[in-house]
């Protein structure tokens, strides 16, 4: 049988500061990160928070500090339990459904391993709750593909949003994790997919960019105070825009509050890789053709890449 392509390791955007000691209410399952140490092989491109167009920085992110990642975003974050559970899925032996709750077509993880949230979890020896849903885009309001009503994913799944991600949140996230807003981080990944939509039959970038923001206000009303944003892997005038009107009101957030954010470019590590992937190891970028079928999966999967997260070591503190 024939697996997915398994991802790069590992996103983390932001400088280590002291850790701050913490109390555990409950203890999660976490599994063991076997890869580390990492090399960081390509460095961050580190901007000022300040800038006017998005960037790389951080303003005051402490990942030694935290307990607790909340996790919203498509496929690339996803590890198949869609909110609904708060264990870390088994993945050994590596299992392209692992995670899934009703086997490899129900939301199945796009690897063959861990996502890379799940190693920033293991990592840091942090509970993991992962409301990301494979497809996902920001609104479905804004694209003239998801706007009729309910709408599907090509392999036939239930498209959703993060204004559905964050709903769900609401509803059960102060009962699957100690939710201490010095010791949680929230993550979030969107855009992909949105372009994707966009690209089909058009739609409106104001509607998304704008739920963008309301989501993360509506997360900050209810205690959050550390962000780990992603841009996405590619450069679309579009999607640079989008990118661009986001990251101001992150500014105007971070002002307003004092809310931290640190944000990672996946367009700068995706490019190196793909220029040079041998040097990395990898032998096929493009091997993927779908995350619910292992037909069409990777012949060589633990030499291919799909799914990429940056390494980065900027600080704006």
């Amino acid at each position: 049988m024939r697996y997915f392509s398994s991802p790069l390791l590992i996103l983390v955007a932001a400088i280590l500061v002291a850790a701050k000691e913490h109390h555990e209410q409950f203890q999660f399952i976490t599994g063991v990160n076997r890869t580390l140490p990492i090399k960081l092989k390509a460095s961050p491109v580190c901007s000022q928070f300040s800038s006017q167009t998005f960037t790389e920085a951080n303003t005051g992110v402490t990942l030694n500090a935290t307990k607790t990642i909340v996790a919203f975003g498509d496929s690339w974050t996803s590890n198949g339990s869609n909110g609904t559970i708060p264990f870390a899925p088994i993945v050994f032996p590596p299992n392209p459904s692992a995670g899934a709750r009703l086997g490899n077509n129900f939301r199945a993880r796009a690897s063959n391993g861990y996502v890379w949230v799940e190693d920033l979890a293991n990592t840091l020896g942090a509970k993991l709750i992962d409301y990301s849903v494979g497809g996902a885009v920001v609104d479905l309001s804004a694209w003239n593909t998801t706007n009729k009503g309910v709408t599907f994913t090509s392999d036939n799944l239930l498209r959703t949003d993060f204004v559905a991600e964050t709903a769900l949140f609401l509803q059960q996230g102060h009962f699957l994790a100690d939710l201490n807003p010095d010791t949680t981080l929230y993550t979030v990944q969107f855009g992909i997919n949105d372009f994707t939509q966009y690209s089909i039959a058009g739609g409106d970038w104001n509607i998304a960019s704008d739920s963008f923001l309301r989501q993360i206000s509506i997360l900050q009303a209810n205690g959050a105070k550390n962000f780990l944003i992603h841009w996405v892997y590619f450069h679309q005038n579009v999607t640079d825009e989008f990118q661009n009107v986001v990251h101001q009101g992150l500014q105007a957030a971070h002002a307003e509050n004092g809310t931290n954010f640190a944000e990672v470019n996946l367009a700068n590590l995706f490019t190196a890789v793909q220029s040079s992937p041998a040097e990395w190891g990898y032998t096929n970028t493009t091997c993927l053709a779908s995350q619910n079928f292992t037909d069409f999966g990777c012949n060589d999967p633990d030499r291919s890449i799909f799914l990429y997260s940056k390494p980065s070591e900027c600080n704006d503190a």
